[in-house]
């Protein structure tokens, strides 16, 4: 970038504000505890560890993903996962599932930005690692589920993490893809391992991910590289039989007798729908503030690339078609776009879809008209974009805005009492679960915080939620009551 802004400054500076509005997040990660489907699915790996059976514990997590198969849905490596929440180790600490969310997304999302400066545009990584970084500050700070985004291991681990997965290892093929190096057997088959395991998560992802390997296989053809093309190909069919295997597995059928979905054209359909709702829904101010504060950068990053924008309207259909593919898988199966932990999933890939539009079309208008290139590297431009910018970002705060930041309002939780209050109400109750052996009664957290949730405690003692705090705390039952803790 020019002498008026230097891109190792400014990846600095945009460091240290992530590390600043990322701060409240991982603070409140201490007041948060187990809630809802974390009891179901680690009650008996949790009885073990009580029991101190450690190692017939760690048996439980592969056991649980086979009885899952047979009996509710395919998603074995999911189910995997679930077990292990950490409220639930030899050392509670349920803390970790935040830090392990923000760590994991914003690892995946920083490396693959680096990769593609580096090895597609063959460009200094500080523009890959900037472009990452604004659009982490604004996830994390418009995510419209606090909760379900950060502090409920079992739909953060189902969605955040999976997407973070996938995008780390879509990220390790274009390292092989774009180097001189060949696939080794060992590379292959450690690649062919993670595509096995992002396919055992949920389908929006493991859908994503075949097609993402297809277009990776149709790339190697072209490349007349038999070693990498043979490697793609084998790692697309692990892809694909592990898919397959967490389609139809037999406990699938038993969830959608429960569920009314549709057909897969109409699901096409209105998952194209949606699609163009939520990109018309999310493009907001700070969007575009964003997307301003890249073009500066966007052209340092593509300037003398050698690839060739060509086709941008074909670019721009295919990756609007990943982002709505995403959404078919939950059309298909229940008639709807999926619950609020999903939709968190799809405005994180909602940046990634409109930051490729930007890189493409940038790129595009940079090998098209020289005037651009000249336009975008004068200081003036940076100035008057950057001043642009800023006064969007003013705008925004005008308008209070501002408190609606997830670290404002996470913030607000913390330095109210709030999650105190919240933390020790939570206490009281899982106290008195543990404490007790047959029929328990408690009442539900009664705090309100902007970003905690309660355990939903039902009226009715079979409700699902009932059931499983009672597996989880070995009750015969648990009845909810309206009367203060302690009475």
């Amino acid at each position: 970038m020019n002498k008026i802004v230097n891109a190792k400054n400014v990846r600095i500076f945009l460091s240290v504000l992530y590390i600043i509005t990322t701060i409240p997040i991982l603070v409140m990660a201490f007041y948060s505890g187990p809630l809802w489907d974390d009891f179901e699915s680690s009650a008996i790996f949790h009885e073990l560890i009580k029991n101190h059976r450690y190692l017939l514990a760690m048996l439980v997590p592969i056991g649980n993903s086979i009885y899952m198969l047979f009996s509710w849905q395919g998603t074995y490596f999911a189910e995997f996962m679930f077990v292990l929440q950490p409220g639930a180790w030899p050392i509670p600490a349920y803390w970790v599932n935040t830090f392990l969310i923000v760590g994991a997304v914003s690892f995946s999302y920083i490396f693959l930005w680096r990769t593609l400066a580096e090895m597609v545009f063959r460009s200094k990584k500080h523009y890959g690692t900037i472009i990452a970084l604004l659009m982490l500050i604004l996830q994390f700070q418009k995510v419209p589920y606090i909760h379900q985004a950060f502090y409920w291991y079992n739909g953060a681990i189902y969605y955040s993490f999976f997407l973070a997965l996938c995008i780390t290892e879509i990220t390790l093929i274009i390292k092989l893809l774009y180097s001189h190096n060949s696939f080794t057997k060992k590379k292959r088959n450690l690649l062919a391992l993670l595509a096995f395991m992002v396919s055992g998560g949920n389908y929006s992802i493991a859908l994503i991910n075949c097609i993402v390997l297809l277009l990776f296989l149709i790339y190697a053809r072209s490349l007349d590289d038999k070693n990498k093309f043979k490697s793609i190909r084998m790692i697309l069919i692990v892809a694909f039989i592990g898919l397959a295997i967490s389609m139809f597995a037999p406990g699938n059928a038993v969830r959608a007798a429960g569920e009314t979905g549709m057909s897969a054209p109409k699901a096409i359909y209105h998952s194209i729908i949606y699609a163009v709702k939520t990109i018309i829904m999310w493009m907001r101010p700070l969007q575009v503030a964003m997307l301003l504060l890249m073009m500066p950068v966007v052209y340092y990053l593509v300037r003398d690339s050698k690839v060739k924008f060509k086709y941008p309207g074909i670019a721009l259909i295919i990756m609007f078609g990943l982002y709505a593919a995403q959404m078919a898988p939950p059309y298909y199966g229940l008639s709807s776009p999926g619950a609020e932990r999903q939709i968190d999933m799809y405005y994180y890939t909602f940046h990634l879809f409109i930051t490729g539009c930007l890189v493409y079309i940038e790129g595009w208008l940079l090998s098209r008209y020289a005037g651009i290139s000249n336009f975008l590297s004068a200081k003036k431009t940076t100035i008057i974009i950057m001043f642009s910018a800023f006064l969007i970002f003013l705008i925004v705060i005008t308008k209070q805005e501002v408190s609606d930041f997830n670290s404002v309002k996470i913030a607000d939780d913390i330095l109210s009492g709030r999650a105190t209050q919240y933390a020790k109400e939570y206490a009281l109750i899982t106290e008195k679960l543990a404490s007790e052996d047959k029929i328990c009664h408690v009442q539900d957290i009664s705090q309100w915080t902007y970003s905690l949730d309660s355990f939903g405690i039902d009226e009715d003692p079979m409700h699902w939620i009932n059931r499983g705090l009672a597996r989880y705390y070995d009750c015969e039952q648990i009845i909810k009551i309206d009367s203060p803790l302690g009475n």
